[in-house]
């Protein structure tokens, strides 16, 4: 089943494959759809699956700032909106979990729920230090930053990917977008979910404590956690299987669709 692409009106790039429950999945900083593959491969036999390059990355990239929360919030709901969903799940990770918090709380209308992964904090980001490395020497950011994110260690392939995800992103949108990061705060949004939100996290994250996400999960009125052992910030490729039986667990729990399912 080959994904279409499509493009929002705003300028989104978007794949969309399948038929059934919509899930959209949300990429973390200076990556792109791409890191949804195997996820994506999963879930779209029996789901609708719709994955975008958010603003400023990936096929997005030729989309405008300001790259604030509002303005993603905004791309998210737009995307929403112009594909039709209904009781969709949103799935991110880490920025992508960020925005995805903030989207709900602002508007959960075409919603059924949330899985958060890796869900970061500025309190835990060190932005200005970040955005120095990036202005110093960029493509050597990149490299280490594949490298930070690829523990356990993944295959010199999955690394390389990992970096041309991160040097692929332009670095004005890079150092925007971790100014952002360097302010958002997750708890008090956690507490204002009206839906049913799956926290999950690396037990080993050494970029974003799962600290984080048990204190989320708390704060959510429906809040779940899911700890993920033997595995680092980039769950989605690090536990590829228990990240999947998470997600999993989560859809199957959520009450079914009232309509009939999307058809290709």
């Amino acid at each position: 089943m080959t994904a279409a692409r499509h493009t929002t009106s705003s300028g989104v790039s978007y794949r969309r494959r399948g038929a059934g429950r919509p899930i959209v999945f949300l990429h973390g900083w200076c990556l792109n759809g791409a890191l949804w593959t195997y996820e994506e491969d999963l879930l779209a036999a029996d789901h609708d699956v719709i994955t975008p390059d958010l603003p400023g990355f990936g096929r997005s990239d030729g989309v405008a700032g300001p790259y604030d929360m509002d303005a993603y919030v905004a791309a998210l709901l737009e995307l929403l909106e112009e594909t039709g969903v209904r009781d969709a799940v949103l799935v991110g990770f880490a920025f992508g979990a960020d925005v995805a918090l903030s989207a709900a709380v602002r508007d959960d209308t075409r919603l059924a729920g949330l899985v958060l992964a890796g869900i970061t904090s500025g309190a835990q980001f060190p932005a200005d230090r970040m955005v120095r490395s990036m202005r110093r020497d960029w493509p050597d950011f990149a490299r280490r930053s594949a490298q930070v994110l690829c523990r356990p260690p993944q295959s010199e392939a999955t690394r390389d990917w990992v970096e041309r995800m991160f040097s692929g992103s332009q670095l004005h949108v890079g150092t925007e977008v971790a100014e952002l990061l360097g302010t958002f705060e997750p708890s008090p949004l956690a507490s204002q979910l009206a839906l049913p939100a799956l926290f999950v996290h690396g037990a080993n994250d050494d970029v974003s404590s799962p600290d984080l996400s048990r204190v989320c999960s708390e704060a959510a009125p429906q809040g779940q956690l899911a700890v993920l052992e033997d595995c680092g910030h980039l769950l989605v490729l690090d536990q590829r299987s228990a990240f999947h039986d998470a997600v999993a667990s989560f859809l199957a729990d959520l009450p079914a669709l009232p309509d009939s399912p999307r058809s290709n």
